[in-house]
């Protein structure tokens, strides 16, 4: 995958702002009442919070409840692939070029996660319900679209279109599968 080196640039500062917002928010946490444990009205308030939080986030995010179970899965895989990479590219004991190697890494993980969500939304684009797509590498994609049918005809064009957008080789397997819009 050949990538341009502002973008590269710019998915380094991402993943940079990612992780420093995840710190800062973090400590913000720990440092609400003093430097030490929160009491136990201040833990349920925040569990509660944090409920209330993530009850919203699914509420405004379009789709199916397994489309977005499956998105917020692959976001936190895809985020523990990085922070590992990352605590790789940081390691003192590394050699520099086993840093480089896991932050082009990083990178490229970053790279082909928006791919796969410009994807998405070209297939909504294309009339679609809701789609999602997932890769555990490059050489296995799948795709999930809400349709209340789908002929072989569709399912192929998708196939180009994802071997397009995700630069996938001859030789990577694309399933197409489609989930049923609920009424």
């Amino acid at each position: 995958m050949v990538l341009k080196k502002q973008t590269v640039w710019l998915l380094t500062m991402l993943s940079l702002m990612l992780v420093l917002g995840i710190y800062f928010v973090n400590i913000d946490r720990e440092g609400a009442d003093s430097p030490g444990e929160l009491t136990g009205s201040q833990t349920a308030e925040g569990d509660l919070s944090e409920a209330t939080a993530e009850e919203q986030m699914l509420a405004n995010l379009d789709g199916s409840k397994e489309m977005t179970g499956a998105r917020i899965k692959r976001e936190e895989q895809r985020s523990r692939e990085v922070e590992e990479l990352q605590r790789e590219a940081s390691n003192e004991e590394n050699s520099a070029e086993e840093k480089v190697e896991a932050n082009d890494k990083s990178i490229e993980i970053l790279a082909f996660t928006d791919n796969e969500k410009e994807l998405e939304s070209l297939l909504k684009e294309q009339g679609y319900s809701d789609a999602f797509v997932f890769s555990q590498d490059q050489n296995n994609v799948q795709i999930m679209v809400q349709a209340n049918e789908l002929s072989n005809d569709e399912a192929v064009a998708i196939m180009a279109t994802a071997r397009e957008k995700l630069e996938l080789n001859e030789r990577a397997e694309v399933s197409v599968k489609f989930e049923p819009i609920e009424e």
